[in-house]
């Protein structure tokens, strides 16, 4: 088990990140203001439905939005460096080193023309300095150790990406972000194209990388299962904001915004036999969002306050955020459920 967030260090910290896509008809909001911190030795995790911004926020972070993509605002600050207010070298140099991504498309992201080895030396050779290059033996050596890392025999050294099996190409991914050391790792929806088989080999060889290195990881997926298995919090977004950040556990036993309780509800379940329920609706025109709460329009909860007032996040209990009008202050410092309030009366 990890510390309290209270006794660790922020890596990374994010604020008021806003990316917008520019179309003819007005700007898409794909994230719109979001804030969240990453701590030192943690795996943060970040759900929601395609298209809710989880991909664009890591590209923002890590700086490669395309246009006609753009970051409107925001902070990020990573082992104390504004990444929005250094130069395309610094950040080039950043990247790898101290920040790194494993891609969701193994196969797009290497070169089907280089041997792995090519591709991981590239890497490491980019970022070296004149005076601490490797000799071609130590670099070889260098390479192995990588690939042992991630449990691939050595014969890969020198093969090419398509000799691989899909699993085997995602964990060459993972040797190439884990190649300069980083301290945060960026994994984006990286076993959504997995069977389940190799998903679970892939995950347990991202865990024993964050074990033994002591990187900090954001995973990004769909698979609420594999999610109550790998990390230690989780942040829900919803069309571009994030509606509530809590610990695995509390995001399980107690989900408090509506929207992470149909998330949940929508997980199958071996234990009980019920019918699999399914988020109904679909978002408001991303470029027009409603004022107020930015769910209103496929909650079973909506209130009126809701139409007209967007909800702060608040802590209702420790490790546990929401932003939802469903939750009011109490006099001693608690917060009360509404609707437990109106069944009461």
């Amino acid at each position: 088990m990890i510390p309290e967030t209270s006794e660790r260090k922020p890596v990374l910290e994010v604020r008021d990140l806003r990316v917008y896509y520019e179309t003819p008809k007005g700007d898409v909001r794909a994230v719109d203001g979001i804030d969240f911190t990453l701590y030192e030795g943690e795996i943060l995790g970040m759900v929601g439905e395609s298209g809710c911004g989880k991909s664009t926020a890591a590209m923002g972070v890590l700086q490669l939005i395309v246009s006609p993509g753009r970051i409107v605002s925001g902070e990020i600050i990573l082992n104390g460096i504004d990444l929005l207010k250094i130069s395309e070298q610094h950040l080039r140099q950043l990247r790898w080193s101290r920040l790194a991504l494993i891609p969701q498309g193994a196969m797009n992201s290497l070169n089907p023309t280089m041997r792995i080895s090519q591709q991981i030396e590239d890497v490491i050779r980019e970022h070296e300095l004149k005076e601490q290059r490797l000799s071609k033996v130590a670099m070889k050596a260098r390479i192995l150790e990588l690939l042992q890392w991630v449990g691939l025999p050595e014969r890969i050294y020198s093969m090419f990406p398509h000799e691989l099996s899909g699993g085997m190409k995602q964990r060459v991914c993972i040797a190439i972000a884990i190649a300069l050391n980083p301290s945060v790792i960026i994994a984006d929806e990286s076993t959504s194209a997995l069977d389940v088989v190799v998903q679970r080999v892939v995950a347990q060889t991202m865990l024993k990388i964050k074990q033994a290195l002591g990187v900090s990881m954001i995973m990004i997926g769909h698979d609420m299962g594999l999610m109550a298995q790998m990390v230690d919090r989780i942040v829900v977004m919803y069309a571009g904001n994030i509606v509530e950040i809590a610990t695995v556990e509390h995001m399980f036993a107690h989900p408090a915004h509506p929207y992470a309780q149909m998330l949940i509800d929508a997980v199958p379940s071996l234990r009980e036999r019920k019918p699999l329920k399914v988020t109904q609706g679909i978002t408001h025109d991303p470029r027009n969002p409603p004022p107020g709460c930015i769910f209103q329009l496929r909650c079973p909860f909506v209130m009126e306050r809701c139409r007209t007032e967007a909800p702060a996040r608040q802590e209702i209990r420790p490790g546990q955020e929401v932003a939802c009008h469903l939750y009011e202050l109490q006099p001693d410092g608690s917060f009360n459920d509404v609707r437990t309030s109106a069944s009461d009366s």
